[in-house]
């Protein structure tokens, strides 16, 4: 068994206090920890080697092998972020998130091609790429609409929420040599008033605020906003309207 001198295990001791105080401050802060925070646990990581709960999880073994494209989100490489993962918040680990599966797996080892899949019960969020993904259980109980359980990325975080649902699909390409490919799609999502909506057209959009349709409906034209041709940012920037509307 591997031994680590007492002044190390106190440090990181105190480390993982401070970590889980502050964790649940990342929605609404958005900020992470200092560097220096960063560094000490990547160091303590590092020494752990496999040891540490964030390595607890199965191997990710990838099989779309001839599929054009990846099934993962913005990149096909493991990209920099952060991961809060059984009650810690780890900065700066190497993520991929499999849209295809819902699965999220990391590779702490350039170079290597282990890698390695998390238990999703046990992932709270993660961040790459300027995105925040949260994981959201299925409850049956709340009056409505309920989302299926998954990861969902949150585009906005007010008094009400924005998010989208993520998914990529193998399907047939148009192109005979390339005979199946990765197809996302994207599903959106408002929470008001505890009350989840699927948004997938302008009047589904309007209909979420009709407590100040007029109001929103002018805006949504001044600003030039496109359903069509842009959905996200016409969801987002309407919902940061309606928020302002109702402070």
């Amino acid at each position: 068994m591997r031994r680590f001198p007492v002044f190390l295990v106190c440090f990181f001791l105190s480390l993982l206090l401070f970590q889980r105080i502050n964790a649940q401050n990342y929605l609404t802060d958005s900020a992470f920890y200092s560097q220096s925070v960063s560094n000490a646990v990547f160091f303590y990581m590092n020494s752990l080697g496999k040891t540490t709960h964030l390595f607890n999880g199965s191997e990710y073994i990838f099989n779309n092998h001839g599929v054009t494209g990846h099934p993962f989100f913005a990149a096909g490489q493991p990209v920099k972020g952060n991961i809060f993962y059984d009650g810690t918040l780890y900065p700066n680990v190497s993520i991929s998130y499999d849209l295809s599966r819902d699965e999220v797996f990391i590779n702490n080892n350039p170079g290597q091609d282990f890698n390695l899949k998390l238990i999703t019960e046990r992932i709270g969020y993660f961040s790459i790429l300027n995105h925040v993904f949260i994981r959201i259980a299925q409850d049956n109980n709340i009056k409505g609409y309920s989302p299926s359980t998954g990861f969902y990325d949150l585009l906005y975080n007010g008094k009400i929420i924005v998010l989208a649902k993520r998914r990529k699909q193998i399907e047939q390409a148009f192109k005979a040599e390339d005979s199946l490919k990765f197809v996302q799609y994207n599903e959106y999502l408002i929470k008001k008033n505890n009350i989840y909506y699927t948004v997938d057209s302008k009047r589904s959009l309007m209909n979420v605020f009709q407590d100040q349709k007029d109001k929103v409906k002018k805006y949504f034209r001044k600003s030039n906003l496109d359903f069509k041709k842009n959905p996200e940012n016409a969801i987002v920037k309407t919902a940061e309207y309606y928020g302002q509307l109702n402070d």
